[in-house]
């Protein structure tokens, strides 16, 4: 009798023991930089016809031993999501060249993930291993985003004057001139100072290589930042084309389409490859039985062909973004006989979360049952912003390939949990009731006879 009462009493222990909730796919995610603080990842297409939820609460980052970091979902142009244009990124002194050659020395190098540069050597020797090198190797493997020119920090006081030629490679096996020659400078007279402490560059290329042009000291480089084209992070407009199929309800004619995804919409266009002309109205819902809600219209959409072609603007939708799944467009008149392509305009959303936990980090999605936990990301990130200044902003960090973990099965609602507690005091009376009974079956017998 004991040791059932001790198994009723674990239950509840047992059933508050529950496994992670399963996603359907994880994203291994590339930082930009290390010890950040805090990353932005962009969502991409698959991320957004992966999650189970219109307000995409199962989007998680997890650490290496799948616990979840502090992790926060923003539109493109909030504060908090903005991208950074500086990242400290990684350099390695090269070895002296000899006199008689026309570049530094064969470089090799170890490489660690994604082609992040490790060590470096040169001639059979570690680089940097006789006296202060002069040349030096800059490492953009991790930069994905367009660069605009790297930025040096060094040891101020001393005037210098050094002219580079700078040299870009995506292997380190093949290399071309990106700039014929840099000068890098510091000059002071009095209170007046002249500085020249950055090198324009172009974005594609994995590795930098700085060769000295003259016999000027070793730079004595403390940071090297590379700076990002700020017109190619806009986050630009993506777009989703659906195709439509002919309904008829009510006596009234029009178009439906099913979205894959679950994009914020903010504008709708047509694609109309007869060129025709109609006044057109947008609306969606989210189930088969919600009533449709009005989106975008009446508006004139048009093609015209010709010299000087022209077609109508894309429409904002007047309710907000909005992650419906199915749209509905019908025509004042008379519906064409080829349905137009539905075009559905958004702004990938940011991620933005902490580097917590044991890196790596990845970035997974699709769940029936899991749930990001609420932070308040801005407030936090404001922390961090004071404490390495006023122009920080969260790095980069990139999606790699998706690897598939729970598939389908992820998407699927568990089994409403039993109330425990419910099923343990009615297991207690029941327990309680045969305890009696049997303690009054024992006097009973226990009775002496009359």
């Amino acid at each position: 009798m004991k040791k059932w009462l001790m198994v009723l009493c674990l239950l509840p222990a047992l059933a508050g023991a529950q496994a992670p909730a399963p996603y359907a796919k994880r994203w291994p995610l590339v930082l930009s930089a290390e010890q950040a603080g805090a990353y932005r990842v962009v969502l991409d297409r698959e991320i957004y016809t992966t999650t189970a939820w219109p307000d995409l609460r199962d989007i998680d980052v997890l650490d290496a031993h799948g616990k979840p970091v502090a992790a926060a979902l923003f539109g493109p142009e909030q504060p908090t999501a903005l991208p950074a244009r500086r990242i400290v990124v990684p350099w390695f002194p090269l070895p002296t060249q000899q006199p008689d050659a026309a570049g530094p020395s064969r470089v090799s190098a170890q490489f660690g993930e994604n082609g992040r540069i490790v060590r470096i050597e040169a001639d059979g020797g570690s680089a940097g291993a006789s006296g202060p090198a002069r040349a030096f190797l800059v490492d953009l493997s991790r930069i994905r985003d367009n660069a605009e020119a790297l930025e040096f920090t060094w040891d101020t006081g001393t005037p210098r004057e050094s002219r580079y030629r700078v040299d870009g490679s995506l292997d380190l096996e093949h290399w071309e001139v990106v700039q014929d020659r840099v000068t890098l400078v510091e000059l002071q007279r009095g209170s007046q100072r002249l500085l020249r402490d950055e090198a324009p560059i172009r974005g594609g290329l994995r590795y930098i290589r700085f060769v000295p042009l003259d016999a000027s000291p070793a730079l004595p480089i403390r940071e090297v930042r590379v700076r990002l084209d700020a017109v190619h992070q806009r986050q630009e407009v993506q777009w989703s084309e659906l195709q439509g199929r002919r309904i008829s309800a009510q006596g009234v004619d029009s178009y439906t389409y099913e979205s894959d995804g679950r994009y914020p919409v903010a504008l709708a266009d047509l694609a109309m490859d007869d060129y025709a002309v109609g006044e057109w109205t947008l609306e969606s819902r989210d189930s088969t039985d919600a009533p449709w809600r009005l989106r975008a219209g009446p508006w004139v959409a048009y093609r015209v062909a010709g010299e000087q072609a022209s077609a109508s603007p894309a429409q904002p939708l007047s309710s907000g973004p909005a992650r419906d799944r199915y749209w509905r467009l019908s025509n004042r008149g008379a519906l064409p006989d080829q349905a137009p392509t539905l075009r559905l305009g958004y702004r990938p959303e940011v991620v933005v979360f902490l580097a917590q936990g044991t890196p790596p980090y990845a970035l997974v999605a699709g769940s029936a049952s899991a749930r990001r936990a609420a932070v308040p990301m801005p407030a936090l990130v404001d922390a961090l912003r004071r404490d390495r200044g006023e122009e920080w902003q969260p790095a980069p960090a990139y999606l790699s390939a998706s690897a598939v973990l729970a598939g389908d099965a992820a998407l699927v609602a568990p089994p409403t949990p039993r109330d425990w507690k419910t099923w343990l005091l009615w297991g207690l009376l029941i327990a309680g009731a045969a305890l009696v009974a049997a303690f009054a079956f024992s006097l009973l017998r226990s009775r002496p006879p009359a």
